[in-house]
C-alpha cells in the first residue's frame, strides 16, 4: 500500500512539472526547472516550489488519504532533526563499528528530496522517539524504473552474491544530499563521475586489483586518456563512465547485452565517432565482426578500453612504434589465427626486419608504419580495388612518402619473405648464399682446425713428457667429473628459465622432455654435491690435501703480484712477477668455486624439497633462495667463460689448450717460467722425479 502511495505521489509531482532543484552552482543564483529548461529567479522559484508543495500534498491527501490511514505521517523533518541533527548521535552495527546517525540539514535542504519528510523513505517509524530501527529504504518505491534496471545489472548481482563492497543507490547518489545528475555539485554529474566511480575503481579501493593485482585501475587509465584529460580541462562533451557502461544496469563486458561487449563496442563508439564507424564497418575488420568472427578486432583492441590516447603520444597503443611492436603484431603474428583463417600471414616479421619496420620500432614518426599504407579504419584485402595496397593504388600510396613513385614500385612483394617461393628472386639468392657460406666458411674452419690440431698434439706431447706432477690421477678424474656436472647443471638449469630459446626448446617441448631435463639436473646436482664434499674431506684429512689448501690460502704477496703483473703486462715494468705454487688467479678461482658451490647447494635444497622447507620457513625466504640460486648461476657461468676459459684456452702460454687437465704434469721449463718460487722449493726437496703423493681432489685451474 505504501508503495502505491509513493508511486502516485511521484506521478503527481511529475505531472505538475514541479520537480525542481536549486542550482547554486549557476552564477547569479537561478532556480532551474527540469522540464522545459526555463530559467527562473530565486523569488519566482520560491513561489513555484510553495505552489508545487501545496498542490502535491493536497492531492495526496485527497487521493491517497485512505492509503496512509494505517500509518499516520505525524513526524516532520524538524521532529526527526531534534535527535538526528546532532553530530554526536551514533550507534554500533553488528560488527561493533560505530556509525553516525547525523543528518546535515543544510545538505538535505538542497536535495531533490527536500519536499519529502523523513518517514517518506524511512518506513516503520510510528513515534517521535523510536527504539526500533526503521526498515531499509526502498528507493524503488518511487524510482521503480531505475530499480528494475539496477536489479538487472552487475552491481546488484554482486550484492546478491554477498559482496559487501558492491554499490547500492546511496553509494552513488549519497543518502540525504541527493542532487540531479545535471547539478555540478552532484556526484553523478558528468564532470564528477570519474571521482565517484573511482571510489571503487580507483586508487584508494580498486576492486579490479583483487583479481589482477598488477593492473592499473580503470579510473587511473581513463584520467590519463584523451577523454579523461579533456574532461579535466572542463570539456563536458567527453564521454564519462555512464556513457559507455550505463548508469544503473551496468554489466560486464562479457555479457552480450552490455554496451562494452565486443559486439556492441563499434556502435557505442559511433555515438561520438560516426564517420570512423561508418568507414570501419566496410573494412576487413568491420566486415568480419558483422559475420560474427570472434577474433576480429574492434575499437578497444587497437585503442584499448580506458587508456585511449592520441597516436602522437609515445605511450599510445596507436603510436607508430607501438603499432608494429604490439598492436598490429598481436593478431598478425599469432600462429593460431594463421592456422585458423589462413589470410592472417606472418608478414609482420619481414616488415619489422626491413627499413620501414626498423625505423618504426625506433619511434621515427616519419617512417611508414602499418597504418601509413593500410590506413587506420579502412583496411581492405590487397585484391580489393578500393584497398590502399591494391596493385593499382600502390604507386599513389607509396607516393605519399616517395615522390614520383611509379609502376616499378608494384613489381615485387612489399613484405618480402626470404623463405617463400613467391619471392623467387630472393628465395634463390638465399639458397645460393647459404650454400656458399657453408662451403667457404666450412672450408676455412676445416683448414684452421687442421692447424690447431697439430699445435694441440704438440702441446699434449709436451705436457705428457713433463716431470713436474701438477695433478694426481685422482685429481684429473675429479676435475673431469666437475666439468661434466657443472656443464649439465648450467644447461638444464637455464633451460628451465629460458624454455623457448633455440638451444633449450628441445628440453621443454614435451612433458617427457621436460621431466627428463629435471632428472638430469638433479642427478648432476647430486654428483656436484658429492665432488664438493669429497674435495672438502680431501683438503682436511690427507697430508697432500692439507699442503694444497695451505698453498691456496691468500697471502699478502698476492696483492703485490696483482700490481706487478698489470705493470709488466702494460709495459711499465720489466720485472715479471714471481709466483709460488698457485698464483693469485688460481687462488681466486678456487675460493670462488668453494663459495659458489656452497651457495648453490644451500639454496638448491629448498628448491628441490619445496614443500618440506615451507613447513618451517616463510615463502618470501624461499623466493630469496630462488633469486640467489638464479643469479649465482649467472655469476658462476660468466666467471668460467671470462676468467677460467681465458687461462685455459686463450692465454698465449696455454693456447690452444692447457693439457695439464688431462696429463696432470708440466715440463720443468714451463713450471720454472710460471711458478719459479715453488720450482726452487721442489728442487730443494727433490720432487722432480715423478713422485706422486696422496690423492688430492681439488684443483680448479689448469694453466699453471
Amino acid at each position: 500500500m505504501h508503495r502505491v502511495a509513493g508511486r502516485l505521489r511521484n506521478r503527481i509531482v511529475t505531472a505538475l512539472g514541479a520537480e525542481k532543484k536549486l542550482d547554486k552552482g549557476v552564477s547569479g543564483g537561478y532556480f532551474r526547472q527540469s522540464i522545459g529548461r526555463r530559467i527562473y529567479t530565486y523569488e519566482e522559484g520560491g513561489r513555484l516550489k510553495r505552489k508545487a508543495k501545496s498542490l502535491i500534498f493536497s492531492s495526496l491527501t485527497l487521493i491517497c488519504g485512505p492509503l496512509f490511514a494505517s500509518q499516520p505521517f505525524s513526524q516532520t523533518v524538524e521532529d526527526c532533526l531534534i535527535c538526528h541533527g546532532h553530530e554526536s548521535l551514533t550507534k554500533e552495527d553488528s560488527t561493533g563499528k560505530e556509525i553516525s546517525l547525523f543528518v546535515d540539514e543544510s545538505l538535505f535542504a538542497h536535495s531533490v528530496h527536500q519536499m519529502l519528510t523523513c518517514v517518506g523513505c524511512h518506513v516503520g517509524v510510528e513515534a517521535d522517539i523510536h527504539e526500533t530501527t526503521p526498515g531499509p529504504v526502498e528507493c524503488g518505491v518511487c524510482h521503480a524504473d531505475a530499480a528494475e534496471l539496477y536489479q538487472g545489472g552487475y552491481h546488484w548481482q554482486k550484492r546478491q552474491e554477498g559482496v559487501a563492497d558492491a554499490p547500492a543507490c546511496a553509494d552513488c547518489h549519497t543518502y540525504h544530499s541527493i542532487r540531479s545528475s545535471d547539478d555540478p555539485e552532484a556526484d553523478t554529474y558528468p564532470g564528477n563521475q570519474p571521482k565517484m566511480c573511482g571510489r571503487c575503481h580507483g586508487l584508494e579501493k580498486n576492486v579490479c586489483r583483487k583479481s589482477y593485482p598488477a593492473r592499473p585501475s580503470p579510473v587511473e587509465l581513463y584520467m590519463e586518456s584523451v577523454h579523461g584529460r579533456g574532461l579535466a580541462e572542463g570539456n563536458l562533451g567527453m564521454p564519462v563512465c555512464s556513457d559507455c557502461h550505463r548508469s544503473h544496469d551496468l554489466k560486464p563486458s562479457i555479457d552480450p547485452t552490455s554496451l562494452s561487449h565486443r559486439s556492441n563496442v563499434a556502435s557505442l563508439c559511433a555515438q561520438c565517432h560516426p564517420e570512423v564507424q561508418e568507414e570501419w564497418s566496410r573494412d576487413v575488420h568491420g566486415s568480419a565482426i558483422k559475420k560474427g568472427n570472434p577474433d576480429a578486432p574492434v575499437c578497444i583492441n587497437c585503442h584499448t578500453a580506458h587508456a585511449i590516447k592520441p597516436s602522437s603520444d609515445e605511450t599510445s597503443s596507436t603510436f607508430i612504434a607501438n603499432l608494429s611492436k604490439y598492436t598490429c603484431t598481436y593478431c598478425h603474428s599469432w600462429e593460431r589465427l594463421y592456422q585458423k583463417y589462413g589470410y592472417v600471414s606472418r608478414r609482420v616479421t619481414p616488415y619489422t626486419d626491413m627499413y620501414h619496420g626498423v625505423g618504426a620500432r625506433s619511434g621515427d614518426t616519419s617512417t611508414a608504419g602499418c597504418v601509413s599504407c593500410h590506413t587506420s579504419h579502412n583496411v581492405r584485402p590487397q585484391d580489393d580495388p578500393l584497398s590502399s595496397v591494391n596493385e593499382a593504388n600502390l604507386p599513389q600510396t607509396c607516393g605519399k612518402c616517395h615522390q614520383g613513385a611509379g609502376p616499378n614500385y608494384v613489381k615485387g612483394s612489399i613484405h618480402i619473405d626470404y623463405t617463400d617461393k613467391k619471392d623467387i628472386g630472393v628465395w634463390w639468392t638465399r639458397r645460393i648464399y647459404l650454400l656458399l657460406i657453408i662451403m667457404v666458411v666450412g672450408g676455412m674452419l676445416a683448414h684452421n682446425g687442421v692447424i690447431m690440431i697439430r699445435f694441440a698434439r704438440e702441446r699434449y706431447r709436451e705436457a705428457k713428457s713433463g716431470r713436474v706432477i701438477r695433478w694426481t690421477g685422482t685429481e684429473v678424474m675429479w676435475h673431469f667429473l666437475l666439468i661434466l656436472s657443472f656443464t649439465t647443471l648450467i644447461i638444464t638449469g637455464f633451460a628451465f628459465r629460458f624454455p623457448d630459446a633455440w638451444w633449450s626448446s628441445w628440453m621443454t617441448d614435451s612433458p617427457a622432455a621436460f621431466a627428463a631435463r629435471g632428472v638430469a639436473h638433479r642427478v648432476a646436482a647430486l654428483l656436484f654435491i658429492g665432488l664438493f664434499v669429497y674435495g672438502l674431506l680431501g683438503s682436511g684429512f690427507t697430508r697432500r690435501g692439507w699442503q694444497q689448501i695451505k698453498a691456496k690460502f691468500p697471502v699478502l704477496s698476492d696483492s703485490t703480484n696483482v700490481v706487478e703483473n698489470v705493470l709488466y703486462s702494460v709495459g711499465l715494468s720489466s720485472k715479471r712477477p714471481q709466483f709460488d705454487r698457485y698464483d693469485y688467479t688460481e687462488k681466486a678461482e678456487y675460493w670462488a668455486l668453494m663459495w659458489g658451490g656452497f651457495v648453490m647447494i644451500i639454496t638448491g635444497f629448498p628448491l628441490w624439497f619445496e614443500t618440506f622447507f615451507l613447513g618451517f620457513i616463510p615463502k618470501w625466504l624461499l623466493d630469496v633462495a630462488k633469486a640467489i640460486h638464479y643469479y649465482e648461476a649467472w655469476l658462476a657461468t660468466l666467471a668460467i667463460l671470462v676468467w677460467h676459459f681465458f687461462f685455459m684456452f686463450i692465454h698465449p702460454e696455454s693456447y690452444p689448450i692447457n693439457f695439464t687437465v688431462v696429463t696432470g704434469t708440466m715440463t720443468e721449463e714451463a713450471y720454472l717460467e710460471r711458478h719459479p718460487l715453488d720450482y726452487e722449493k721442489m728442487i730443494a726437496r727433490g720432487e722432480l722425479a715423478g713422485q706422486e703423493g696422496e690423492g688430492f681432489p681439488v684443483e680448479t685451474q689448469e694453466s699453471d
